[in-house]
């Protein structure tokens, strides 16, 4: 009952249009400084291949605006929609990705195969995969008469059944990106238990060998706990994160006038946009993309608590987290508090299928920040 008068009185606040607004406005914002970072990042290398120094900007704007058709198309189903077709789409993700495992389909880069090729185009599908099973987890969660214990093995079913592909593409990052969803989606419906602490506890024990399974994930370990054993080598990247950050200082160096345009840093426009921003930004413009991550959280968090308990609010959570855990991952990564797993910062990192398929998840949210519940 607490519960519900909160929400009440969440959607009778002055203030709860706005709210609304700042869910599409802040990833709009992102987005263009995503665009921003990415065209001054790569102006030097697209004109040395004979392209205009804006190629890759404008890419990234083809996709902002597919991606804000996409915002409106997820707009207009109801929740109820999107819970009776949950399997269907779920499945499709997983074809998707067994699809990306076959040569000739799959398209291979930086060492894992995590795209599908159709057509002229490429699709990551696991950020597909990452949406569907955020939705097909809340309906099945949400079934009536369902107790703890079946519930936290449906939960690791689904995983296992999501997540192999993970680990033939290679892609062991994506797996546990899936695996922290999944466990919390779980505590969002049940709470912390001790089938849940068991299943937490049985799941580590099975990644933490893979690791030593493969030298490239033994490197990236290694890289994380002392990048400077090498420095020219698997510590490179991260190295010139810092030398990025270094230079920004407060204010730093002025859009367009940074080092890494030069390629000095591997993925500047990808995995690790943030370390530009921070060159080109300083330390005033990676406050303000946190900042701004933070505010549209907060917003969600007002939206989630103003649901009664039900799939719609597990909703909610779970596309919530499909945005949020890849935030902290990214910067984890380029800040040295995870190994670094390629994972695109939301909405800034240059990259069509992770654009796109942000603003369906925005559309999502804004449809059930409509609705009653």
């Amino acid at each position: 009952m607490a519960r519900e008068e909160t929400g009440s009185n969440i959607r009778t606040w002055p203030l709860w249009g706005l709210a609304i607004q700042s869910t599409w406005f802040i990833p709009l914002v992102l987005t263009c400084m995503g665009v921003l970072m990415i065209s001054s990042v790569t102006a030097q290398l697209t004109q040395s291949q004979g392209r205009s120094p804006f190629y890759y900007g404008l890419r990234q704007i083809q996709w902002l605006l597919v991606g804000l058709g996409a915002m409106i198309a997820c707009t207009l189903p109801k929740a109820d929609l999107w819970k009776r077709w949950s399997g269907v789409l779920w499945a499709g993700a997983i074809v998707l990705m067994v699809l990306t495992l076959f040569p000739g389909i799959g398209r291979t880069g930086g060492g894992a195969s995590r795209w599908v090729r159709i057509g002229p185009l490429s699709l990551q599908a696991s950020e597909l995969m990452l949406f569907a099973f955020a939705i097909h987890l809340s309906r099945k969660l949400n079934e009536p008469g369902l107790g703890r214990i079946k519930a936290i093995g449906r939960t690791l079913v689904l995983f296992a059944l999501s997540a192999w592909p993970f680990f033939f593409q290679p892609d062991l990052g994506g797996a546990l990106i899936l695996f922290a969803l999944s466990m919390a989606v779980f505590v969002q419906v049940f709470g912390w238990t001790v089938p849940i602490l068991a299943g937490v506890a049985a799941s580590v024990t099975t990644f933490v060998p893979l690791i030593f399974l493969s030298r490239y994930r033994i490197e990236r370990v290694t890289t994380f706990l002392d990048p400077w054993s090498d420095p020219l080598g698997s510590g490179f990247q991260t190295l010139q994160g810092f030398i990025a950050f270094a230079n920004g200082g407060l204010f730093g160096v002025g859009i367009g006038h940074g080092l890494q345009k030069l390629q000095y840093l591997p993925a500047a426009h990808t995995d690790f946009i943030f370390a530009v921003i921070g060159e080109e930004a300083g330390l005033i413009g990676t406050f303000s993309v946190v900042l701004l991550f933070g505010i549209l959280l907060m917003v969600q968090f007002l939206s989630y608590s103003s649901r009664r308990p039900g799939f719609e609010s597990t909703l909610i959570w779970a596309v919530t987290l499909t945005i949020f855990i890849p935030f902290f991952v990214n910067l984890g990564g380029v800040l040295r508090l995870l190994p670094l797993t390629g994972v695109p910062l939301p909405f800034v990192s240059y990259g069509g299928s992770s654009l796109v398929l942000g603003w369906c998840k925005i559309g999502v949210l804004l449809r059930l920040m409509r609705t009653t519940g």
